[in-house]
């Protein structure tokens, strides 16, 4: 049930401390502990993460399946560790948010070290784990140091480099609390994230990308296969719709889709009910 953000510099040792803390729930607790890695994800994604940080939709991307992955593996039961930077402040409150609205409590483990350190471990790791100067002094730059004033980073446990893991004080911290309770705006937060209107926003160019495409192709036609969208069709596609038709359309999607509640960030049904809004809206 409880979230475990680890938080820290690039080459902070976020990853280590992170098995140890699954090691800990799962040996002596006996609790079922999911890890989401980032650098596993990084590599599933078939990216040098020296470019993936450097590109900003690559980043965002990377965000958002943290983020997703982490609310779909929250159960009564279990405990999910997030090995990632988390160094975003609008990330963690967006996780804050989700998980409090899921009645999840979690905390904050930071492993704080210098820069100067962080560099020094980072220049030990084999060249696959190497971030780049280039890289590690934009994360470094761009990393939002968290507060324990802040509701969003507290409980906060801060753990230096040598420091011996403090087991008991995390296992308090997220199984010793009342869980949060939902309120209207941790309720809305995920529907409003900055991942889902990624997402929102994304998806639905990408079918009006494809639909041009298919018109610059000179497809005409009924229940015409819409191009990457295989099974998804338009019910007809004809010389009438123009591009202006087609971006009206998509601004009233967005529209109501950030109303709705029904509408999920689940990137799939998104593509479909905008097709379907087409299919109703517009005389393709």
């Amino acid at each position: 049930m409880p979230l475990i953000l680890m938080v820290g510099l690039p080459s902070s040792g976020k990853t280590t401390r992170a098995r140890e803390i699954q090691k800990f729930f799962t040996e002596q607790q006996h609790r079922e502990v999911i890890l989401i890695s980032d650098n596993e994800i990084i590599s599933n994604m078939n990216i040098d993460k020296n470019v993936l940080y450097l590109e900003m939709k690559k980043e965002k991307d990377l965000r958002s399946k943290l983020h997703s992955d982490a609310l779909k593996s929250l159960t009564k039961e279990n405990v999910v560790i997030l090995d990632s930077g988390n160094f975003i402040k609008g990330f963690r409150y967006e996780l804050y948010c989700s998980s409090k609205s899921l009645s999840t409590p979690k905390c904050l483990v930071v492993c704080d070290i210098s820069t100067e350190k962080a560099w020094e471990l980072n220049e030990n790791r084999t060249e696959q784990e190497k971030y780049v100067r280039k890289t590690f002094n934009d994360l470094v730059m761009r990393y939002e140091e968290p507060n324990h004033s802040n509701r969003w980073d507290s409980p906060l446990i801060n753990l230096q480099l040598d420091d011996t893991l403090p087991a008991e004080e995390i296992r308090k911290a997220i199984f010793e609390v009342a869980a949060p309770v939902p309120n209207q705006s941790t309720i809305n937060a995920p529907l409003n994230s900055s991942s889902y209107l990624y997402d929102l926003d994304q998806k639905t160019q990408e079918v009006i990308n494809s639909i041009i495409q298919l018109k610059k192709q000179g497809v005409e036609g009924e229940n015409i296969e819409l191009v990457d969208y295989e099974g998804k069709y338009l019910n007809k596609l004809d010389k009438s719709i123009s591009l202006v038709q087609l971006a009206k359309s998509r601004k009233q999607f967005l529209s109501y889709a950030k109303s709705h509640v029904s509408i999920t960030n689940d990137q799939t049904n998104i593509v479909n009910m905008f097709i379907q809004f087409l299919n109703k809206s517009v005389t393709c």
